[in-house]
């Protein structure tokens, strides 16, 4: 498959500077709700084709979380299932992992894809993480792969995964770096201001209000965790010229707003896109940047 040419005439204008991002950015859980649910469907439509990327984040975030055989995982914010599937092979038959979301729409294809994997040491339940319907001192591990940057009330989410963790139990926990250090992300954020509507502006926000170095340390030490480590995570990725894999992106951030569009739609945001590209274009494909920041913390004894 090749990358469509851009769209005829008129010429896209140029994407304009998403500006400086602001430090805290909130959307309520009943919009959320809506918000995932009709991204659902793309996530699970490329999550295997995924598979791989996502497990190359997911492993130093469960390494860091020393997440290892036997262990009782809880996974917060567990979307299409990462990282818990990952985390369902370190802990092996001897463990198991409970993935949960706000979402059902998207716990949904988590199960879905579970079932296909033929796993057996996990199970689903639709969970507020500020108010965890489990018992205190039950898990071994409690992980969250982008998912705090979305709870309203951040510091009495990591007080319920404190609750909840048995004494000596650990945290790992991921979250995006700066908007401009991540490059599809950037370029999606661009392409929503020149075509979408204020909303879709106001929830692309939030994947990067925690960005700041110490973000996550700081808020795991006002929570009470000790032995806290926080660590950068810095890719450069290549991505071929040959093959509109940008529309992975488009799918998983815009959802219905992208899959339902009419085709002049789609194809002036394809252009745009492939327009932005332009300044990370090599000679054997895009070079592209990743950032994103994980931290640990452990249950004090």
């Amino acid at each position: 498959m090749t990358t469509p040419s851009p769209a005829p005439s008129p010429v896209p204008s140029p994407v304009p500077s998403s500006g400086p991002e602001p430090t805290e950015t909130t959307i309520d859980k009943a919009q959320q709700q809506a918000l995932w649910t009709e991204r659902s469907a793309g996530w699970e439509k490329w999550a295997e084709r995924r598979a791989d990327m996502a497990e190359k984040m997911n492993l130093p975030l469960l390494e860091l979380a020393r997440v290892g055989t036997g262990h009782r995982v809880l996974d917060l914010a567990s979307g299409i299932g990462e990282p818990g599937f990952t985390a369902a092979r370190l802990v092996g038959d001897a463990g198991h992992v409970t993935l949960t979301d706000l979402t059902p729409a998207m716990l949904d294809g988590a199960k879905r894809r579970a079932e296909q994997r033929g796993l057996t040491n996990v199970d689903f339940q639709v969970a507020d993480a500020e108010s965890l319907p489990f018992p205190d001192n039950h898990f071994d591990r409690v992980t969250c792969r982008f998912g705090l940057m979305f709870v309203p009330d951040k510091l009495k989410a990591l007080r319920e995964a404190l609750r909840v963790l048995k004494p000596g139990g650990r945290i790992g926990y991921m979250v995006w770096g700066p908007l401009e250090d991540n490059t599809l992300f950037r370029i999606s954020r661009q392409v929503a201001e020149a075509v979408f509507d204020p909303e879709m502006m106001a929830f692309m926000r939030v994947p990067f209000s925690m960005s700041a170095p110490g973000s996550l340390e700081s808020l795991f030490a006002e929570a009470g965790f000790a032995e806290i480590e926080e660590r950068p995570f810095e890719g450069r990725p290549k991505a071929p010229l040959d093959e509109p894999f940008y529309r992975t992106q488009l799918d998983m951030s815009f959802g219905v707003h992208y899959s339902d569009a009419d085709q002049a739609t789609k194809d002036r945001i394809e252009a745009l896109v492939v327009d932005s590209l332009q300044p990370h274009r090599e000679s054997d494909g895009y070079r592209l940047q990743v950032h994103s920041r994980y931290a640990t913390g452990v249950k004090p004894d």
